[in-house]
């Protein structure tokens, strides 16, 4: 490990690479699947739905950006299987956390 590399941020040295292209999408999704769960919920707790709507959307294109990323930086053979593939794993985990966080709706009281 170089100087520079050991000064630089966790944040920079996993978009940079530094700890490789499958490391570095899990972790960026990952971690913005917590903040959407954690964000979500509470707007759907608030019952806020014109803001837990904008929260699917940008974490919709926050997963966009991510394979697109990861089109750009693989390196492997058949990137279009490999793309199709994690697409497909992103997709059902998004969709998970969206019916986690929309389990928070509270029943009306009668």
């Amino acid at each position: 490990m170089t100087d520079q590399t050991s000064k630089s941020s966790l944040f920079h040295r996993l978009v940079t690479g530094h700890y490789g292209l499958a490391a570095t999408y899990w972790t960026l999704f990952l971690a913005g699947a917590v903040l959407f769960f954690v964000f979500g919920s509470l707007a759907v707790i608030e019952g806020q739905w014109t803001r837990y709507t904008v929260m699917l959307a940008a974490s919709l294109a926050w997963t966009f950006l991510l394979l697109t990323g990861i089109d750009r930086g693989y390196r492997g053979e058949d990137p279009g299987k490999a793309l199709a593939r994690i697409a497909m794993l992103f997709l059902l985990l998004n969709l998970s956390n969206a019916l986690a966080t929309l389990s928070f709706i509270r029943g009306s009281s009668l």
